[in-house]
């Protein structure tokens, strides 16, 4: 699946539900796709995990990461969920936000690309973003300028959608924002 497949893929989920703020409620999302969202403190390195059977689906989720983290870990399963519908158990193990280059896209190093772009999103959709974006720079934003005037304008951002300064950096590269 390519990336704006993957993209549409978000989008049609957001206007299935109405979702037209940030930040996104993808806890709210996932009940009305039928699953559930457990919290649990996992062990190592596990961010989270995706179940489902014939009568139910569970996201469970280590409660020890941090909030943002939890989002979009909550968003990643979602997208295994909607985007790989042959698994039945999937287990993510300190996924990056990042995604992989071409010589990882793989089996499932390419579903867990798939599933992150999915949840970047998903969290950052692009119209969402353009539109906070343009609020939040109203003299322009330049990257390679006044650092602390960029690196205000991505925090600001990145707690409206409620998703890391990284992730947040990740999207505004691949939404041609930076």
């Amino acid at each position: 699946m390519n990336s704006k497949e993957i993209e549409e893929r978000a989008y049609e989920l957001l206007g299935k539900l109405n979702v037209s703020s940030s930040p996104v409620p993808v806890e709210e999302l996932a009940r009305e796709l039928g699953i559930r969202v457990h919290y649990e403190p996992f062990d190592g390195d596990l961010s989270g995990v995706l179940l489902r059977d014939q009568d139910r689906t569970i996201i469970g989720i280590n409660s020890r990461h941090a909030t943002v983290r939890q989002r979009f870990t909550v968003a990643h399963e979602l997208g295994h969920f909607l985007l790989h519908t042959g698994n039945k158990v999937h287990v993510d193990r300190e996924f990056r936000v990042n995604f992989r280059d071409t010589t990882h896209n793989t089996g499932s190093a390419s579903e867990e690309m798939e599933a992150n772009r999915f949840a970047a999103a998903l969290l950052m959709p692009e119209s969402l973003m353009r539109e906070a974006f343009r609020r939040k720079t109203t003299n322009g934003f330049d990257p390679l300028g006044d650092h602390d005037e960029s690196d205000e304008v991505i925090q600001k951002l990145a707690r409206e959608f409620k998703v890391s300064y990284q992730a947040l950096l990740i999207r505004l590269g691949e939404i041609g924002l930076q």
